[in-house]
């Protein structure tokens, strides 16, 4: 058996975060292949926006209790903002105290959950986190997927040894990192050697393998078609071409939109000179720049995911304000 001494194991989520991207792998899978009953055009990008709006719905509840947390903490800011005032300049340790047992009571009065609030976000990073891995190696989790890279990667091994150690051991060789080693008789090792390879590589691949060409053409040209939507490949890092850049601009436009909507209440309302409101506008500043900057190099599909489900936040947020400001004025009434 050929074995190379310097190349890379395919990177492979963690105990925490494998578990979470099996199960959303299949879930996805699933979906996959339901719109692919339908339409193969662009069937990975539709693929991404159904799961998103699956996973939303199916993380409706703890949304739904976030946003009424919001909303209820918007609506006593003034109470809140009164508290403090009441305080300011007491910065002994009773006063301190006195105020933070106000404030909790306030809190506790209205049915504030604070932590309700943070649990949808402590739930989707580790979703976030697996769907990295699901749109980086897609051949991993989605089947149609996995069959293509099957063929490629058995089109290589049919080469003699010497020549598809030739051939792909310089570009393999650039993914090495630390003591990881891959074998190039492997279909999984090869698998992995495909998924990292750019179509410039492939140009000069096929150059240096005109024997199979005709082979692996086809199978190429139906690999970017899996894997492309609106022109542009869901695992690659977006960059700085054009359309592919459109995507971190819509994570970082969608996040920053988002974040207004769910505060748009709260910045009216709430006493400007308040430095936790102060550090909250702040955060709703550096987030979108942070995704943005994020975006530009994680796989596509992760930034279509964000930027789709922050579009879901806003007018789910939009809705469930209204609800609540309805039932607020039938209180009145």
């Amino acid at each position: 058996m050929f074995t190379s001494t310097a190349l890379l194991v395919a990177h492979q989520p963690g105990v925490i975060v494998g578990p979470i991207a099996k199960v959303l792998g299949l879930v996805f899978n699933g979906v996959y292949n339901f719109i692919d009953g339908f339409t193969n055009a662009g069937t990975i990008g539709l693929a991404i926006i159904a799961f998103t709006f699956l996973v939303k719905i199916v993380l409706m509840p703890l949304i739904f209790k976030q946003q009424k947390s919001t909303y209820a903490m918007q609506k006593i800011q003034p109470e809140m903002d009164k508290i403090k005032k009441k305080y300011e300049g007491k910065k002994d340790a009773e006063s301190q105290q006195k105020m933070a047992y106000e404030m909790q009571k306030l809190q506790k009065d209205n049915d504030i959950s604070m932590f309700g609030g943070c649990l949808p976000l402590l739930i989707q990073l580790p979703i976030l986190y697996a769907l990295f891995y699901i749109f980086q190696q897609p051949y991993l989790y989605v089947e149609t997927i996995g069959q293509n890279y099957d063929a490629i990667a058995n089109t290589i091994l049919s080469m003699p040894v010497d020549l598809r150690m030739d051939v792909f051991g310089p570009f393999a060789a650039e993914f090495v990192t630390g003591k990881n080693t891959l074998d190039l008789a492997l279909l999984e090792d090869i698998k992995y050697v495909i998924v990292k390879l750019s179509a410039a590589d492939w140009n000069t691949i096929l150059a240096a393998l005109p024997e199979y060409t005709a082979e692996l053409t086809p199978l190429l040209e139906g690999k970017i078609g899996l894997e492309t939507f609106l022109s542009m490949s869901i695992i690659e890092g977006p960059g700085f071409r054009f359309p592919h850049i459109l995507i971190p601009v819509f994570a970082a436009g969608t996040t920053y939109l988002s974040s207004q909507v769910m505060m748009s209440k709260n910045n009216k309302s709430s006493n400007s000179d308040n430095p936790m409101m102060q550090s909250m506008k702040m955060m709703n500043y550096m987030m979108p720049i942070m995704m943005g900057v994020f975006s530009f190099s994680m796989p596509a599909g992760l930034g279509i995911y964000w930027s789709v489900s922050n579009l879901f936040q806003m007018v789910q947020t939009i809705f469930i304000n209204k609800y609540y400001a309805s039932k607020d004025s039938k209180k009145a009434a």
